[in-house]
Parts: C-alpha cells; sequence; structure tokens
C-alpha cells in the first residue's frame, strides 16, 4: 500500500500556458487533449508522443490518460429499445431549458468533451449531477443514445433528463455521492480479494448486461466507476461505447493505454476488450499498480502486447492461486480463452 501514495517516474509536464499558472499532466489528457493544449500553449504539435505512461500516479494512485479514437468506427449497431421505451425526459430536441427545472451549482468533474456541475431539482430539492457537453461532438450524440438504451439497469448510471442550448447539452443523471473508484483507491490502498470481489461481480454483471444489450464500453477503468453512498458501483462515462451485433468486429484505437486490449492495437476486436479491461482493474486493485508499464506510450502498447505477468514476484505473495489464475485468465491475449 506503501508504493500507491509515491510519485512514480513518467508522469511528463508539459509547459505551462501563460493563461495558467499550473502546469498539466500529461496523464490527463487524451490525445486530442494533449494536441489542443499544446496548440494553445504555442508549441508544435508533433506526431510521436511525449511523456511517460509508467507508473503515472493521479492522488497517489496509478492511471493513465484515455486515447482518442484514431480512425473511424464502424457504423454503430445492435439491439435497439422501442422509442416508447425512452422516457421523454431523455430525448433530444426538447424545448425547455435547464434553468427552468434545476439550479446549477459548483463544478465537481471535468472531461474531455466539457464538465460536470452538481445541480438541484426546484421542485423536489433533490440532488443531481449534471454533465455539460459541448455541442458539434459526435461522441455526445453518441453518448446520448446508449445512456438511453442502458437506461433502467442498477448498476448504469441513470440518466434522469436531457436539456440543450445553443452550445451545449446538460445530462441530468443521479449523483453517485460515493465518488469515482480512482479516489477510493488513492485513499485506501489495495483491495482485500473480498472487497475486490464483490466489486469485481458487480461490475461483471454490468458489463454482461451492455454486451446482452449489444454495447461495448470500450473505457473500463477507476475512473469510469462510480460509488453510491452504500459503496455498490455504477458505470458511467459512455463517451467511447460503441453499439455492436453478434459476430460483428471493430476497429478504432480507443480506450486508455495502460488499459486497452491487444487487439485493439492490432485493430480487430470485440466486446472482449471490456473484460481485458475489467482484468487490468482487477490486477491494480489487489497488486496496487498497472501491469502493464513502459517509458514511453510506445513502450506501454509493446508491454500490452507482449509482456507475461510474472506471478513469482513479492507483490503476489499475499495474493491467493484462485485470484492469480483469474487475472491471468481477464488478461490472456488469447480473445477465445478470455
Amino acid at each position: 500500500m506503501e508504493f500507491l501514495g509515491k510519485k512514480r517516474k513518467g508522469a511528463d509536464i508539459l509547459p505551462t500556458c501563460q493563461k495558467s499558472p499550473k502546469p498539466i499532466t500529461w496523464s490527463h489528457l487524451s490525445f486530442e487533449g494533449y494536441s489542443r493544449q499544446k496548440k494553445k500553449c504555442k508549441e508544435e504539435v508533433i506526431a510521436e508522443t511525449v511523456g511517460s505512461c509508467k507508473g503515472v500516479v493521479v492522488n497517489g494512485v496509478v492511471t493513465a490518460p484515455p486515447c482518442g479514437c484514431l480512425c473511424s468506427d464502424p457504423p454503430t449497431r445492435g439491439l435497439k429499445r422501442k422509442i416508447g421505451c425512452i422516457d421523454a425526459a431523455t430525448r433530444l430536441g426538447r424545448k425547455k431549458k435547464i434553468e427552468q427545472e434545476y439550479c446549477l451549482g459548483a463544478k465537481i468533474g471535468q472531461g474531455k468533451f466539457g464538465s460536470v456541475v452538481l445541480c438541484r431539482s426546484k421542485t423536489t430539492g433533490v440532488e443531481f449531477a449534471c454533465k455539460i457537453l459541448r455541442k458539434g461532438e459526435e461522441i455526445v450524440h453518441r453518448e446520448v443514445e446508449i445512456m438511453q438504451h442502458l437506461s433502467g439497469h442498477i448498476g448504469v448510471v441513470t440518466l434522469k433528463s436531457v436539456y440543450e442550448d445553443a452550445e451545449c447539452f446538460h445530462l441530468v443523471m443521479e449523483l453517485c455521492s460515493g465518488g469515482r473508484l480512482l479516489d477510493q483507491m488513492a485513499r485506501e490502498g489495495r483491495y482485500s480479494e473480498q472487497r475486490a470481489a464483490k466489486l469485481l461481480k458487480e461490475l461483471m454483471l454490468v458489463i454482461k448486461y451492455c454486451h446482452d444489450m449489444g454495447v461495448v464500453h470500450r473505457d473500463i477503468k477507476p475512473e469510469n466507476i462510480l460509488l453510491t453512498a452504500s459503496g455498490h458501483m455504477k458505470l458511467a462515462d459512455f463517451g467511447l461505447a460503441v453499439r455492436i451485433s453478434n459476430g460483428q468486429s471493430l476497429t478504432g484505437v480507443v480506450g486508455s493505454p495502460a488499459y486497452v486490449a491487444p487487439e485493439v492495437l492490432a485493430g480487430n476486436y470485440s466486446e472482449k476488450v471490456d473484460i481485458w479491461g475489467a482484468g487490468v482493474l482487477l490486477h491494480a486493485l489487489l497488486v496496487g499498480e498497472l501491469p502493464f508499464q513502459g517509458d514511453s506510450l510506445e513502450a506501454v502498447f509493446e508491454a500490452v502486447k507482449k509482456v507475461n505477468l510474472d506471478f513469482g514476484t513479492g507483490v503476489w505473495e499475499s495474493v491467493s492461486q484462485p485470484a492469480q489464475n483469474l487475472i491471468s485468465h481477464m488478461l490472456t491475449r488469447d480473445v477465445s480463452e478470455r
């Protein structure tokens, strides 16, 4: 647990912008965000990756930045809900403005395409989270559609209503007062097997539901798992999720470098990439560090493709053989065995 609180080498810092006195850690930026930041700082945008993914630590816990989509996704297909099953309040194009029904409060999060603020219903006084997304991004429409499609499962963050104005969409969602799993990992360190098993069981049930509904999340990581007040998990952030039908292959390098499955890098993959991401998460929960690391993005990708887990090292002494076997099966490069 001690090593979770230590800063590891490799969290490179971008040059400070004149308008912002704080340096920006590369580990928080997507590929697109990195380019925008370099341009904003009047730096030359280059194709080669700058920075390191080795042991990136945020608030004392290892994490990794999300990759941007490097090529187009195939047409999204999958199971469809009947339009009558979609709550009218979550449909796009409604005339109501969010200010008519909610009071917007303090910012509680920031993402690639917008921010998250607290909001309170003017009618009931109940607090929610409001995700504010800029218009003009295809990913925004897809996220709303997929959240509508998956609504109703206890393990998926509930979309309450959708509003829009000239510049933004406002997605009102349930507020998970337990915060992000990432932050809990930072505070409390390595999980016991019993505790990790409880969380993994809930996560795998949600992943199975998504797959049964024809949806692949493609970005399973602790930043995208929220916790309720009672400690149950909710899967969030479907910005990189995509529809899939039986037997369909996906393309497009998306996800987070340290959590991305090797077949994603090869450019041909299925819903099994979510199992790989969950396996990386389980490794981080039980061991306290990511299984695949390197001094550059390319090195991390090479590790993902080639490095084999070494269960003979000291960090595994406190992890049971069944838990080791489970991680080994979840992180096998043979997709048919995963």
